[in-house]
């Protein structure tokens, strides 16, 4: 990976929220330094996680980056189905994201 601030994120989330999968979606880089600017990744988690919005805020806060980023989260049932159909995000997330967990 070419931003190892990236993966250690990954890690560090992986470590604290249990997600099935991480992928990255996308990364924002200065032009002319290739320096990294921000980040986006996208988390699968298990269908019995209580509330997706309390293990985002979580997460927020629990997983320091030097380095903005945003998290999508999705329950596996919910990815499962949206992956199958190609209008979707979650389908353009499985078909050109970076797996970094999972």
């Amino acid at each position: 990976m070419e931003y190892p601030e990236i993966q250690h994120t990954a890690d560090a989330i992986a470590a604290l929220g249990k997600p099935l999968m991480i992928y990255l979606i996308s990364q924002k880089t200065n032009h002319s330094t290739k320096k990294l600017i921000s980040f986006k990744l996208a988390l699968v988690v298990s269908d019995d996680t209580s509330s997706i919005s309390e293990l985002e805020c979580f997460l927020y806060t629990a997983v320091d980056c030097n380095y903005p980023y945003d998290l999508v989260l999705y329950k596996q049932s919910e990815w499962d189905t949206l992956t199958e159909d190609p209008r979707t995000f979650a389908w353009s997330i499985k078909q050109t994201g970076s797996v970094l967990y999972g």
